[in-house]
């Protein structure tokens, strides 16, 4: 026996097609706005390339030379906050530099190494130098009043504070463990917390070596959606 299908009944499977159809496509272009919004993990380290730290502070170095971000312009830069007393987060992140220096193998000249010290009452210009110079002779230490150094670690939110030891005259400093990454354009990209293993850090700091120059006038990095400055 045959079968008629009449035109209404036609219509109506195509409409069921279409249907069908629309909510694939639908399903499948969200799937895609979800994955487009997942950001990019490029970074081991905190990238904090979008947030206005660290970009117009000064403090005199070990030679009473006034430094700023643009004297270190042209290579990577890791800024620490610490103390030559400190008894193991400081000595630990030199150590652990000196090793992500020795991966860069030649290129080890493009990792420039800044310590500020948040005990400048003990870590007079001769004894901070004296203490970075012995893990790496290329590294700089930047030694402020209490006032500079206060604005510096605020321009940072970087934290540092005094605290007593349990026999008279005696303390040690709590500070922020973790090191600031800037790029070979003197912008802050990342924060690179203690404890980071090395091979994540050399990884960091290579990729930001390898960056390519961004035209003149062009402050933001790479992932970065706010209007230049």
């Amino acid at each position: 026996m045959s079968r008629t299908h009449s035109p209404t009944t036609g219509l109506a499977a195509l409409a069921r097609k279409l249907r069908l159809s629309t909510v694939l496509i639908t399903a499948a272009s969200l799937l895609l706005v979800a994955c487009a919004a997942k950001p990019r993990v490029d970074f081991y380290g905190k990238d904090i390339a979008c947030e206005d730290l660290g970009q117009h502070w000064s403090l005199p170095d070990s030679t009473g030379v006034t430094r700023t971000p643009a004297d270190f312009n042209g290579k990577v830069t890791y800024l620490f906050f610490g103390f030559t007393s400190c008894p193991d987060v400081c000595p630990t992140t030199m150590v652990e530099l000196n090793r992500v220096k020795h991966l860069m193998g030649s290129d080890a000249d493009n990792l420039q190494v800044v310590f500020v010290t948040v005990d400048p009452a003990r870590d007079t210009p001769a004894v901070a130098q004296t203490y970075v110079e012995a893990f790496d002779p290329t590294a700089t230490a930047l030694v402020g009043n209490d006032q500079q150094l206060a604005a510096m670690a605020s321009s940072f939110k970087a934290f540092y504070d005094r605290e007593d030891g349990t026999l008279p005259g005696t303390y040690t400093m709590s500070h922020t463990a973790g090191g600031y990454v800037f790029d070979r354009q003197g912008r802050l990209r990342l924060f690179a917390p203690f404890g980071m293993p090395v091979e994540q850090l050399f990884s960091d700091i290579q990729r930001l070596t390898l960056e390519p120059t961004l035209p003149v006038g062009q402050r933001n990095p790479p992932g970065c959606s706010m209007e230049a400055k």
